[in-house]
């Protein structure tokens, strides 16, 4: 069953004082870095030596840095590069770095779900998919409105990705509602599905 949040039921202020880590400025990776920088969260871009989208994310106003130093610098590490590189990524370059209390993000559920990223057990990993095309989700969201988003939880370390919440005592998703707020709309309206055992159905988006 799934569940519908709304503007409402997010609040940024868990995310601020935080780094959060944008791996990968492609499609995904430059709509959500953007929005969550235009958002007022620190956010950092690590890419890969060499990569075409290192100048493009200067000229964006980020910090970039290699995929490694990004994520030990970073509390949260949201994985938007290609579903083929993300295992190797993760295991030479990002797994090294994770500290306890971390929290590994990603927009499709692939590489959980089919075990070729297995992160540790001390850390958060969940997902923020918005279901739309990488230039709608910015464009649409410097219009002040936003594409749908799924999310879902695959681990909760910390406690803090999950909290009790709204009056029928559903479990919403307090710091993945927060990205979601970044990425779609600012105001209350039907946007937003959660489904807890997306990871575990194995459809990647």
């Amino acid at each position: 069953m799934a569940n519908i949040y709304y503007d409402a039921d997010c609040d940024l202020n868990s995310l601020k004082g935080k780094t959060i880590a944008v791996i990968g400025y492609g499609s995904q990776g430059h709509a959500q870095a953007q929005n969550m920088k235009d958002s007022g969260l620190k956010v950092i871009i690590g890419l890969k030596e060499g990569s075409k989208s290192i100048q493009d994310a200067k000229n964006a106003g980020f910090e970039v840095y290699s995929v490694s130093e990004a994520s030990q610098k970073a509390d949260i590490i949201q994985i938007l590069a290609p579903d083929t590189i993300q295992a190797d990524l993760y295991k030479k370059d990002i797994e090294p770095n994770l500290k306890k209390g971390d929290a590994l993000v990603f927009s499709h559920g692939f590489n959980i779900h089919y075990d070729f990223i297995k992160p540790p057990k001390e850390v958060d990993v969940y997902m923020v998919a918005p279901k739309g095309p990488g230039h709608l989700v910015r464009r649409v969201y410097t219009e002040g409105g936003g594409v749908p988003c799924l999310i879902a939880i695959y681990q909760d370390s910390s406690g803090e990705a999950k909290k009790e919440r709204l009056l029928t005592q559903l479990e919403s998703v307090e710091v993945v509602l927060e990205f979601w707020k970044l990425l779609s709309v600012r105001k209350p309206k039907r946007i937003f599905l959660e489904n807890k055992s997306f990871f575990a159905g194995g459809s990647p988006i």
